[in-house]
């Protein structure tokens, strides 16, 4: 899953201690059961040319019985008729965008003035939304598992991880570049972008790059557990010119980095350099820069006892960011909705 799927699950998981939670997803047929204790409901969707965006077959999750329905994704069919059939009734319905979809009708609809609240995963997301919606927008920050991603103290191997979909916003071609022949990387993610990715091994011919595709969960923490720094490079303008103005709202594997005690690099771009101090859990360097990208690989690779530092001020720095507390403050967020 990429970071804005991962973060609906969790966060589902995270809130059902709290209170009653009933995780709605879309697919081509309709399925009922859980997921590690988590009721899940699979609706049918209608004209599903575009996954990202469906148009649902049920409205369901839309039900008034549900005191707060929370969506995932402004700009979608789901959310939209979520928000029209739940204002009809008076009830509120809470809209987490992850930057993903949006035709210009709906963009133009002017629906999201009906959205009761909006709750963002950084202050760069807030920022993204609509002037009108950013006055009922609360962020909270996270989340994170700490217990799937435990410390692993040094030593590390002299290796560079980058985690994530493999696609051109995510800048990969620039750490490629950075780390020449003399660094090792691995790059692990699903494969999105079959052009880019070939484009990558060619780049990477004659290079210490390994590529790591569609890595399970334990596969991904040993490459945390045994790697010297983990990069996100992402870009708001990608090697092939496209533009990406909501990269990386807030960059998860950057925060199960630094809870594994592994000091990260990224990009000035998104939230991202909201969980990143500078020099102390690790750096924030310019996008599309592969000689700055280089020059603070360098500076880790070769300073083995400052990077256990930062490894360890990374750990503690992300405890604030857990889903347990991302889930209680939310949990506030829908108390205060509902009186």
């Amino acid at each position: 899953m990429g970071g804005g799927d991962r973060y609906v699950y969790h966060l589902a998981r995270a809130l059902q201690p709290l209170c009653e939670v009933t995780f709605f997803s879309f697919g081509p047929r309709y399925r009922q059961g859980d997921i590690a204790g988590l009721r899940h409901i699979v609706l049918p969707v209608r004209f599903s040319a575009n996954q990202d965006d469906p148009l649902p077959g049920s409205l369901a999750y839309a039900d008034r019985r549900f005191d707060i329905v929370h969506m995932h994704h402004l700009w979608s069919k789901a959310t939209m008729l979520a928000t029209l059939v739940r204002s009809a009734s008076r009830r509120p319905v809470v809209v987490t965008d992850h930057g993903g979809g949006g035709g210009r009708l709906i963009r133009r609809s002017g629906f999201y003035r009906l959205v009761s609240a909006f709750v963002c995963q950084s202050d760069f997301a807030r920022g993204l939304l609509p002037a009108a919606a950013r006055r009922r927008a609360t962020v909270i920050k996270g989340g994170l598992d700490p217990d799937r991603f435990p410390y692993t103290p040094a030593p590390r191997s002299r290796q560079v991880l980058q985690l994530g979909r493999i696609m051109p916003h995510k800048g990969i071609n620039y750490l490629i570049e950075a780390a020449g022949s003399d660094i090792a990387v691995v790059v692990a993610g699903k494969v999105v972008n079959d052009g880019y990715y070939r484009e990558l091994q060619q780049q990477a011919e004659g290079q210490p790059v390994r590529f790591l595709i569609d890595a399970d969960d334990d596969a991904i923490r040993g490459e945390l557990g045994r790697s010297a720094v983990t990069v996100a490079a992402s870009v708001y303008r990608d090697v092939h010119g496209g533009t990406w103005p909501t990269s990386e709202l807030l960059g998860l594997t950057l925060l199960e980095s630094m809870s594994v005690g592994t000091p990260v690099i990224c990009t000035d771009v998104g939230g991202m350099p909201e969980f990143v101090r500078n020099g102390v859990t690790g750096f924030i360097v310019p996008p599309n820069d592969s000689m700055a990208l280089r020059r603070r690989l360098l500076q880790v690779l070769d300073d083995p006892a400052g990077a256990a530092r930062m490894g360890a001020a990374g750990h503690d720095h992300v405890k604030q960011y857990s889903w347990n507390v991302v889930a209680k403050k939310l949990l506030t967020e829908y108390t205060r909705l509902l009186h």
